[in-house]
């Protein structure tokens, strides 16, 4: 069985991912669009350990999803789903399976790294986390964590999530 419409919208928000990871590059050297370093970037704001803001993308332990997927499927074969009913079954589990990972993240963030969470977005596992430098870096350490990306990604993730979902409010 295959879940094609999740596969395919995870592609499209870590192909949105990428392409706003590596646009902001530029943004986090703290120079103009030249590489000069004019000290008016964001680097040049939080380097001296003042509070910086980034998007971290956080995802579903995949051990738990392919466990879940492995369940439906087995439902689906002896016949007690519908090809319908397993791929919203799917779903379900892994919008689940990704607020358990952002809870998760949200406590340890508050808790050990000293981060405040300023908004999330589950259908993407993303979250607008505000915090010193050197908690944001170790965020990284965290097992659900994706990556870090400019403080912008998090509203462009949000149009596109607003866009691939009419009539969701927020």
């Amino acid at each position: 069985m295959e879940f094609e419409s999740t596969r395919r919208r995870f592609m499209q928000l870590a192909g949105t991912g990428a392409t706003v990871s590596l646009a902001g590059c530029n943004a986090l050297q703290g120079g103009d669009s030249d590489g000069a370093n004019t000290g008016t970037g964001p680097q040049s704001q939080s380097a001296g350990g003042e509070p910086a803001t980034v998007t971290v993308g956080v995802e579903p332990d995949q051990t738990q999803l392919r466990e879940r997927q492995q369940e439906i499927q087995s439902e689906l074969q002896a016949g007690n789903l519908t090809q319908s009913e397993a791929q919203s079954e799917y779903r379900t589990a892994q919008e689940s399976l990704i607020e358990d990972a952002i809870n998760s993240f949200e406590e340890r963030a508050t808790s050990d790294l000293g981060l405040t969470v300023d908004d999330s977005i589950s259908q993407a596992g993303a979250l607008l986390v505000t915090g010193p430098p050197a908690g944001l870096i170790e965020t990284l350490s965290v097992d659900s964590v994706t990556g870090l990306f400019p403080q912008t990604a998090f509203e462009e993730i949000r149009s596109q999530v607003r866009t691939e979902t009419p009539g969701a409010t927020e």
